[in-house]
């Protein structure tokens, strides 16, 4: 099942960019979780930027962090869109917020699926938050549904 989700995610993003005009580039990401402890989280990002600016985003993470006095690694798949509003409107009082990105994603890791909404700064600096619903239980967890919060900063690979 989940090499079939992963096909479908990876034949989707090619028949979106076959449909517009679309710049890709990756990412990389760290950062800090809050999810019923605290994860440190590293990982990369597919962006597909729009000729609107506006951002799709798929990404694969890893929440690093110690639970039950145990290091434990959780794996995470995301997807999600990055936005702002253009100014036409000559308002000088909304014209200095089109760096700012609204975030809205969508996480699976192999217990929780977690929506989540936020904002970004220059697409590089993401704060977001939202509620994880745990769909199957793991014993060696504790309870992994409950409120989530987040800080990630992600570097694109052209810098490197």
């Amino acid at each position: 099942m989940k090499k079939i989700i992963a096909i479908l995610v990876l034949i989707c993003s090619f028949q979106v960019k076959a449909q517009q005009n679309l710049t890709d580039y990756f990412t990389i990401n760290v950062g800090y979780e809050y999810w019923n402890g605290n994860f440190g989280k590293i990982g990369t990002d597919l962006f597909l930027v729009q000729n609107n600016n506006n951002i799709l985003t798929f990404s694969a993470n890893a929440n690093l962090g110690y639970m039950k006095d145990k290091f434990r690694v959780i794996p995470e798949v995301g997807a999600g869109y990055m936005f702002n509003f253009r100014n036409n409107s000559g308002d000088p009082y909304s014209s200095n917020f089109n760096s700012a990105f609204y975030v809205i994603r969508a996480e699976v890791s192999p217990w929780t699926i977690t929506p989540k909404a936020g904002i970004a700064v220059l697409s590089i600096v993401e704060l977001n938050a939202g509620y994880s619903f745990e769909f199957r239980e793991n014993k060696d967890f504790k309870d992994m549904s409950g409120f989530r919060a987040g800080l990630i900063i992600h570097l694109p690979t052209q810098l490197f």
